[in-house]
Protein backbone atom coordinates (compact mmCIF):
# COMPACT_ATOMS: atom_id res chain seq x y z
CA UNK A 1 0.00 0.00 0.00
CA UNK A 2 2.72 2.81 1.12
CA UNK A 3 5.61 1.02 -0.91
CA UNK A 4 5.90 2.62 -4.44
CA UNK A 5 5.14 0.29 -7.55
CA UNK A 6 6.62 0.39 -10.55
CA UNK A 7 3.54 1.60 -12.10
CA UNK A 8 2.82 4.54 -10.02
CA UNK A 9 4.16 7.90 -9.87
CA UNK A 10 6.96 7.56 -7.43
CA UNK A 11 6.27 11.53 -6.02
CA UNK A 12 2.71 10.69 -5.51
CA UNK A 13 3.21 7.13 -4.01
CA UNK A 14 5.86 8.14 -1.45
CA UNK A 15 3.23 11.23 -0.54
CA UNK A 16 0.55 9.22 0.18
CA UNK A 17 2.21 6.85 1.89
CA UNK A 18 3.52 9.46 4.40
CA UNK A 19 -0.48 10.12 5.23
CA UNK A 20 -1.19 6.91 5.23
CA UNK A 21 1.49 5.77 7.65
CA UNK A 22 1.33 8.55 10.07
CA UNK A 23 -2.25 8.25 10.81
CA UNK A 24 -1.75 4.53 11.06
CA UNK A 25 0.45 5.03 13.43
CA UNK A 26 -0.74 7.54 15.05
CA UNK A 27 -4.18 5.37 15.66
CA UNK A 28 -2.22 3.07 18.57
CA UNK A 29 -2.17 6.44 20.22
CA UNK A 30 -5.94 6.93 20.29
CA UNK A 31 -6.63 3.06 20.74
CA UNK A 32 -4.45 1.17 22.76
CA UNK A 33 -2.39 3.23 25.33
CA UNK A 34 -3.61 2.90 28.49
CA UNK A 35 -2.49 2.12 32.53
CA UNK A 36 -4.92 1.27 35.63
CA UNK A 37 -5.95 3.82 37.31
CA UNK A 38 -3.88 4.73 40.64
CA UNK A 39 -1.33 2.25 41.15
CA UNK A 40 0.18 -0.42 38.47
CA UNK A 41 -2.40 -3.32 39.57
CA UNK A 42 -0.71 -7.27 39.60
CA UNK A 43 -3.07 -10.19 38.15
CA UNK A 44 -4.30 -12.22 40.64
CA UNK A 45 -2.24 -14.87 40.21
CA UNK A 46 0.84 -12.65 41.50
CA UNK A 47 -1.65 -11.07 44.44
CA UNK A 48 0.40 -11.88 48.01
CA UNK A 49 3.88 -12.21 46.18
CA UNK A 50 5.21 -8.63 45.99
CA UNK A 51 6.91 -8.04 49.01
CA UNK A 52 6.02 -4.41 51.14
CA UNK A 53 9.25 -2.68 49.85
CA UNK A 54 11.48 -3.19 46.92
CA UNK A 55 15.15 -4.86 48.31
CA UNK A 56 17.98 -3.39 47.20
CA UNK A 57 19.02 -7.33 45.48
CA UNK A 58 15.81 -6.55 43.55
CA UNK A 59 18.09 -3.74 41.59
CA UNK A 60 19.51 -7.19 39.70
CA UNK A 61 16.37 -9.08 39.61
CA UNK A 62 12.91 -6.84 38.84
CA UNK A 63 10.93 -9.23 37.29
CA UNK A 64 10.85 -11.40 39.97
CA UNK A 65 7.44 -11.88 41.85
CA UNK A 66 5.36 -9.84 38.22
CA UNK A 67 3.76 -11.68 35.99
CA UNK A 68 6.87 -10.78 33.41
CA UNK A 69 9.08 -13.31 35.92
CA UNK A 70 9.15 -16.53 33.51
CA UNK A 71 9.41 -14.70 30.15
CA UNK A 72 12.83 -15.10 28.38
CA UNK A 73 15.29 -12.38 28.67
CA UNK A 74 15.83 -9.92 25.64
CA UNK A 75 16.31 -11.30 21.89
CA UNK A 76 15.77 -14.88 23.44
CA UNK A 77 12.14 -13.92 23.39
CA UNK A 78 12.09 -13.38 20.30
CA UNK A 79 11.86 -16.64 18.12
CA UNK A 80 11.08 -16.87 14.27
CA UNK A 81 8.95 -19.86 13.13
CA UNK A 82 10.18 -23.05 11.74
CA UNK A 83 10.57 -22.25 7.72
CA UNK A 84 8.57 -23.42 5.15
CA UNK A 85 7.87 -22.16 2.02
CA UNK A 86 4.88 -19.93 1.79
CA UNK A 87 3.14 -18.69 -1.15
CA UNK A 88 5.32 -17.62 -3.97
CA UNK A 89 8.48 -17.67 -1.44
CA UNK A 90 10.39 -20.73 -0.93
CA UNK A 91 11.61 -22.06 2.64
CA UNK A 92 15.14 -20.15 2.22
CA UNK A 93 13.50 -17.01 1.41
CA UNK A 94 10.74 -17.30 4.33
CA UNK A 95 14.18 -17.79 6.93
CA UNK A 96 15.76 -14.82 5.69
CA UNK A 97 12.39 -12.45 6.04
CA UNK A 98 11.23 -13.62 9.62
CA UNK A 99 15.39 -13.40 10.11
CA UNK A 100 14.82 -9.69 8.90
CA UNK A 101 12.13 -9.24 11.21
CA UNK A 102 13.35 -10.66 14.11
CA UNK A 103 16.43 -8.18 14.32
CA UNK A 104 13.83 -5.02 13.18
CA UNK A 105 12.10 -6.50 17.05
CA UNK A 106 15.25 -6.23 18.71
CA UNK A 107 16.64 -2.84 17.22
CA UNK A 108 13.30 -1.65 17.81
CA UNK A 109 11.93 -2.66 21.04
CA UNK A 110 15.60 -3.76 22.99
CA UNK A 111 18.58 -2.15 21.56
CA UNK A 112 19.81 0.35 23.82
CA UNK A 113 20.95 2.55 20.84
CA UNK A 114 17.21 3.24 20.10
CA UNK A 115 15.64 2.18 23.36
CA UNK A 116 17.51 4.63 25.89
CA UNK A 117 19.79 6.83 23.11
CA UNK A 118 16.75 7.43 20.54
CA UNK A 119 19.13 6.65 17.74
CA UNK A 120 16.90 4.85 14.91
CA UNK A 121 20.02 4.04 12.59
CA UNK A 122 20.36 0.77 13.49
CA UNK A 123 16.22 0.28 12.73
CA UNK A 124 15.89 1.93 9.63
CA UNK A 125 19.08 0.42 7.79
CA UNK A 126 16.83 -2.78 7.92
CA UNK A 127 13.67 -1.46 6.18
CA UNK A 128 13.14 -0.57 2.88
CA UNK A 129 15.13 2.94 1.96
CA UNK A 130 11.17 4.15 0.90
CA UNK A 131 10.36 2.56 4.43
CA UNK A 132 12.86 4.03 6.43
CA UNK A 133 12.75 7.44 4.62
CA UNK A 134 8.79 7.95 5.70
CA UNK A 135 10.30 7.62 9.21
CA UNK A 136 13.35 9.44 9.67
CA UNK A 137 11.37 12.90 10.53
CA UNK A 138 9.76 11.26 13.26
CA UNK A 139 12.82 11.04 15.06
CA UNK A 140 14.66 13.60 17.15
CA UNK A 141 11.72 16.32 16.01
CA UNK A 142 9.04 16.10 18.86
CA UNK A 143 7.15 13.77 16.42
CA UNK A 144 8.36 10.68 17.91
CA UNK A 145 4.71 9.99 18.86
CA UNK A 146 3.85 8.70 15.64
CA UNK A 147 6.45 6.41 16.00
CA UNK A 148 5.86 4.90 19.15
CA UNK A 149 3.32 2.16 17.51
CA UNK A 150 6.96 0.61 15.51
CA UNK A 151 9.62 1.63 18.86
CA UNK A 152 9.89 1.67 22.37
CA UNK A 153 11.69 4.86 23.64
CA UNK A 154 12.27 6.05 27.19
CA UNK A 155 12.20 9.03 28.67
CA UNK A 156 15.44 10.16 29.36
CA UNK A 157 14.38 11.53 32.89
CA UNK A 158 13.38 7.71 33.57
CA UNK A 159 16.90 5.57 33.50
CA UNK A 160 16.20 1.55 32.99
CA UNK A 161 18.33 -0.74 35.29
CA UNK A 162 21.01 -2.36 33.39
CA UNK A 163 18.91 -5.46 32.74
CA UNK A 164 17.25 -6.97 29.41
CA UNK A 165 13.81 -6.21 29.00
CA UNK A 166 11.16 -9.12 29.13
CA UNK A 167 9.58 -10.89 26.11
CA UNK A 168 7.40 -12.89 25.26
CA UNK A 169 5.25 -13.25 22.20
CA UNK A 170 5.19 -15.07 18.68
CA UNK A 171 4.96 -14.72 14.54
CA UNK A 172 3.47 -15.95 11.63
CA UNK A 173 3.91 -15.46 7.91
CA UNK A 174 1.18 -15.87 5.10
CA UNK A 175 1.30 -14.83 1.44
CA UNK A 176 0.66 -11.28 0.75
CA UNK A 177 -0.01 -9.20 -2.68
CA UNK A 178 2.25 -10.38 -5.60
CA UNK A 179 5.85 -9.92 -4.31
CA UNK A 180 4.75 -9.67 -0.93
CA UNK A 181 5.51 -12.05 2.36
CA UNK A 182 3.85 -10.95 5.63
CA UNK A 183 5.00 -11.37 8.79
CA UNK A 184 2.70 -10.60 11.74
CA UNK A 185 4.26 -9.90 14.97
CA UNK A 186 2.34 -10.15 18.25
CA UNK A 187 5.29 -9.44 20.79
CA UNK A 188 5.28 -7.88 24.91
CA UNK A 189 8.11 -5.87 26.01
CA UNK A 190 8.73 -5.38 29.84
CA UNK A 191 11.04 -2.62 30.63
CA UNK A 192 12.40 -2.42 34.39
CA UNK A 193 12.94 1.13 35.62
CA UNK A 194 15.09 2.59 38.32
CA UNK A 195 12.72 3.98 40.47
CA UNK A 196 13.32 4.95 44.21
CA UNK A 197 11.91 2.61 46.47
CA UNK A 198 10.05 5.17 48.38
CA UNK A 199 8.09 5.42 45.46
CA UNK A 200 7.91 2.19 43.69
CA UNK A 201 7.97 0.04 47.06
CA UNK A 202 6.49 -3.01 45.29
CA UNK A 203 7.92 -4.36 42.09
CA UNK A 204 5.11 -4.02 39.23
CA UNK A 205 5.90 -0.09 40.56
CA UNK A 206 8.95 -0.14 38.75
CA UNK A 207 7.86 -2.34 35.45
CA UNK A 208 6.06 -1.05 32.10
CA UNK A 209 4.62 -2.59 29.79
CA UNK A 210 4.57 -2.76 25.92
CA UNK A 211 2.27 -4.50 23.79
CA UNK A 212 3.21 -4.13 19.75
CA UNK A 213 1.35 -6.30 17.46
CA UNK A 214 2.92 -5.22 13.75
CA UNK A 215 2.80 -6.53 10.32
CA UNK A 216 5.54 -6.07 8.57
CA UNK A 217 6.13 -6.93 4.92
CA UNK A 218 8.70 -7.86 3.00
CA UNK A 219 8.35 -6.69 -0.85
CA UNK A 220 10.56 -8.05 -3.84
CA UNK A 221 10.25 -8.54 -7.32
CA UNK A 222 9.81 -6.08 -10.48
CA UNK A 223 6.17 -5.66 -9.30
CA UNK A 224 8.34 -2.72 -6.86
CA UNK A 225 10.49 0.38 -7.63
CA UNK A 226 14.27 -0.47 -6.17
CA UNK A 227 13.78 2.03 -3.45
CA UNK A 228 10.72 0.34 -2.22
CA UNK A 229 12.46 -3.22 -2.05
CA UNK A 230 12.95 -4.59 1.10
CA UNK A 231 10.62 -4.22 4.96
CA UNK A 232 8.08 -2.49 4.84
CA UNK A 233 5.44 -1.73 8.00
CA UNK A 234 1.79 -2.70 7.63
CA UNK A 235 -0.85 -2.48 10.18
CA UNK A 236 -0.18 -1.60 13.96
CA UNK A 237 -2.12 -2.06 17.39
CA UNK A 238 -1.06 -2.86 20.68
CA UNK A 239 -1.06 -0.86 24.22
CA UNK A 240 1.09 0.40 26.93
CA UNK A 241 0.24 -0.52 30.58
CA UNK A 242 1.39 0.83 34.04
CA UNK A 243 3.37 3.79 31.97
CA UNK A 244 2.95 7.49 32.89
CA UNK A 245 0.69 9.14 30.31
CA UNK A 246 2.51 12.47 30.31
CA UNK A 247 5.56 10.78 28.93
CA UNK A 248 3.82 8.52 27.00
CA UNK A 249 1.94 11.48 25.22
CA UNK A 250 5.23 12.85 23.58
CA UNK A 251 6.43 9.43 22.86
CA UNK A 252 8.25 7.77 25.08
CA UNK A 253 8.35 5.37 28.14
CA UNK A 254 7.89 6.10 32.02
CA UNK A 255 6.78 4.20 35.10
CA UNK A 256 2.87 5.33 36.48
CA UNK A 257 4.19 6.78 39.38
CA UNK A 258 5.84 9.32 38.23
CA UNK A 259 2.23 11.13 37.24
CA UNK A 260 -0.26 9.57 39.91
CA UNK A 261 -2.30 12.98 39.45
CA UNK A 262 -2.83 12.48 36.14
CA UNK A 263 -6.70 12.06 35.49
CA UNK A 264 -7.73 8.25 34.22
CA UNK A 265 -10.43 7.11 32.79
CA UNK A 266 -11.35 3.28 33.83
CA UNK A 267 -9.11 0.73 32.33
CA UNK A 268 -10.15 -1.04 28.79
CA UNK A 269 -9.69 -4.65 31.22
CA UNK A 270 -11.22 -5.63 34.53
CA UNK A 271 -8.73 -8.58 34.97
CA UNK A 272 -5.38 -7.03 35.00
CA UNK A 273 -3.94 -10.15 34.31
CA UNK A 274 -5.20 -9.95 30.30
CA UNK A 275 -2.63 -7.03 29.72
CA UNK A 276 0.06 -9.93 30.42
CA UNK A 277 -1.58 -12.36 27.34
CA UNK A 278 -0.57 -10.96 24.20
CA UNK A 279 -3.66 -13.53 22.93
CA UNK A 280 -6.35 -11.16 24.83
CA UNK A 281 -7.82 -8.75 22.13
CA UNK A 282 -7.07 -5.65 21.57
CA UNK A 283 -8.59 -2.67 23.67
CA UNK A 284 -10.70 -0.25 22.10
CA UNK A 285 -10.01 2.88 24.26
CA UNK A 286 -7.47 4.18 26.74
CA UNK A 287 -7.17 5.39 29.93
CA UNK A 288 -5.05 7.94 29.73
CA UNK A 289 -7.13 11.00 28.98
Amino acid sequence: MWAVRRLLVVGMGVGMGVAVVLSALVLLAGMGVFRGGGAPVVPESAVGLAPPTLPTAARTTPFDRTPASGWAEGAAGIVAPAAAAVGEFSAIQVSAATSLVRDALVASRIDPALVTGHDPAGYLRLLAPDAAAQLRPLFGTGREPEAQALVSMVDTASPLLPVEPRVTGSMRVEPGGPGELVVHTNYLFAYAFDSPPAVAPAPMDSVVLVRADVDYILRVGAEWAPSSQGLWYGDVGGYGYAIACQAYRRGFLAPAHLDQSDPLSDPPHTDPGAYFDPSTPLPDKTACR
